[in-house]
């Protein structure tokens, strides 16, 4: 993964534990940093004697003027998170891979329903933003906080929807007054909507609820879109079995219309092999829920021991997480990045 050495033009205290970062894209990279709303940059920190990376979702929206900004949420033991909190300033560099991620909405016509928690409002926010510039569907925040005053981009999505009241409508709750969202809550909101594509962002206990929410409702698993911020627990019903995936094989990578010859050992993942290799590849999570290292399998067959990102029909189309996918039975494959 490439990184670009950006500073930081400004620093807006959005809550007592969140703040945006704006970044300067210097005009040689301007093309490189082009971004579609949802989607998130991957930042490079050396803490002591370690290097870290860990994705943060942009909440500036690609049609609006002004630079790019991520949104940062300090959490109890984020060594990165804090560390922004603490030493980012305007007039810091830091190191930021170009942006990546498939969590953007669709271009059909369909209404949107948006349900965040959280600093999961962050690639949504952009995501309302930009569909409200660039479209005309009618939208559906559900927005949940433990409280009034945790909750980020107030003043903005006030802002939007006092100028476009016909076509978003905002539903904030507030744990502390209104309990924990519950299916029950959740569904009547579903319900409610007519033909719609969902997009979910937050904690893993509020997406598992609003996902129990949207089957109970009958919403088609192809209309729930999602992200995730945090890792969830793994629990031995969501890791795939990985039998028949100690066999060595060759797998061909195609990345920015160049095929590379990689050599898979037996009991690798398919990014340990590539980075081995030499290969530029994207990555940030390596446990399987933030998506930036997708690929597609043209040839062969993979198995995975964890999969946060994709449904059973984008599976069935060959879309991998190389992260977590290793050869079955050692057969060749061939992976591209160029899609």
């Amino acid at each position: 993964m490439q990184f670009h050495c950006l500073s930081v033009a400004d620093v807006v205290v959005e809550t007592e534990d969140a703040r945006s970062f704006a970044l300067a894209i210097p005009e040689p990279l301007r093309t490189s940093f082009h971004y579609r709303a949802g989607q998130h940059l991957t930042f490079r920190v050396s803490i002591g004697d370690e290097v870290l990376t860990r994705s943060y979702s942009l909440s500036s929206s690609p049609e609006a003027p002004g630079l790019p900004v991520v949104t940062v949420k300090r959490i109890a033991q984020g060594r990165v998170s804090n560390w922004f909190h603490s030493h980012v300033r305007p007039g810091s560099v830091l190191e930021v891979s170009e942006p990546t991620g498939r969590f953007v909405c669709d271009d059909g016509g369909s209404s949107l329903v948006f349900c965040a928690a959280g600093s999961g409002i962050t690639p949504i926010l952009s995501m309302i933003r930009s569909a409200l510039a660039s479209t005309g569907r009618s939208i559906t925040l559900f927005y949940a906080n433990r409280d009034a005053g945790s909750v980020i981009f107030r003043e903005a999505i006030a802002t939007l929807a006092a100028a476009y009241p016909q076509r978003l409508k905002v539903l904030l709750h507030y744990d502390d007054q209104h309990g924990i969202p519950d299916t029950s809550v959740l569904g009547d909101l579903l319900r409610r909507a007519a033909d719609f594509q969902l997009y979910l962002c937050g904690p893993a206990p509020f997406m598992a609820t609003v996902q129990q929410a949207a089957c109970e409702a009958g919403v088609p698993g192809a209309r729930v879109h999602l992200e995730r911020f945090d890792a969830a627990p793994l629990a031995a019903s969501d890791v795939a079995p990985v039998t028949g995936t100690n066999s060595a094989c060759d797998a061909q990578v195609v990345m920015k219309g160049e095929q590379h010859a990689v050599r898979v050992e037996g009991g690798q993942s398919l990014l340990q092999a590539m980075l081995e290799a030499g290969l530029d590849v994207p990555y940030a999570c390596e446990e399987g829920y933030c998506g930036s290292c997708a690929a597609k399998c043209l040839d062969g067959e993979v198995v995975h021991a964890h999969n946060d990102v994709f449904s059973a029909d984008e599976l069935a189309a060959g879309w991998i997480l190389a992260c977590q996918a290793r050869p079955r039975q050692g057969s060749p494959l061939t992976i591209t990045y160029d899609v």
